[in-house]
């Protein structure tokens, strides 16, 4: 009788450690989860699911206007489909950090008078559009918009490229360059 009671006794510790063991999977397992589902470069690419229209808008070009400070470094325009049904539209504005969206999200609020859905995740703070914003727009349609502007991008890249080959002349060399600027509008 001593000797099944010290059988029992043994089983707690052996069933706490696995309880334990559990645990830390499941922590482990939320952890990859989360950071899987993080925004980033891997995120904005188009897929089985999605098109993304991504662009940088140039600094330069904003002016010093006090709303120039909202100004974000990229748009990404994220467009969810099935089939040919466009069923989400995402406008996702980055900044150079969390602090800058922040504030570039406040300045959102203010203006929009509550007519869009403005959230916010880490540097990007995201515009959901409702339904009537892409009503009769087509995936067919959004694939040839991504398509062109890669398109667009590509030749502006292989045009910077071929622009910054370096020349000799008699006076010694010569570095030319040029920049392109790539704007998409809606």
């Amino acid at each position: 009788m001593a000797e099944q009671k010290r059988k029992k006794n043994n089983k707690g510790p052996i069933i706490g450690a696995c309880v334990a063991v559990v645990a830390v999977i499941i922590v482990i397992i939320a952890v990859v989860a989360i950071n899987n589902n993080r925004l980033g470069d891997s995120y904005f690419v188009s897929d089985g699911t999605k098109y993304v229209l991504s662009y940088e808008i140039d600094q330069n070009a904003v002016g010093n206007s006090d709303e120039a400070q909202y100004t974000p470094l990229k748009v990404h325009q994220v467009y969810t489909y099935s089939g040919d049904d466009i069923t989400g539209l995402k406008n996702y504005y980055e900044y150079k950090d969390a602090d800058s969206a922040k504030k570039a999200m406040d300045y959102l609020n203010s203006v929009s008078e509550g007519k869009v859905t403005i959230s916010m995740e880490g540097k990007y703070v995201i515009i959901t559009a409702t339904a009537d914003q892409y009503e009769g727009l087509k995936a067919s349609d959004v694939k040839q918009q991504v398509e062109a502007l890669e398109k667009l991008k590509a030749e502006a890249q292989n045009n910077n490229n071929s622009s910054n080959n370096t020349t000799e002349n008699n006076s010694g060399t010569v570095e030319s360059g040029t920049t392109t600027e790539i704007k998409e509008t809606n």
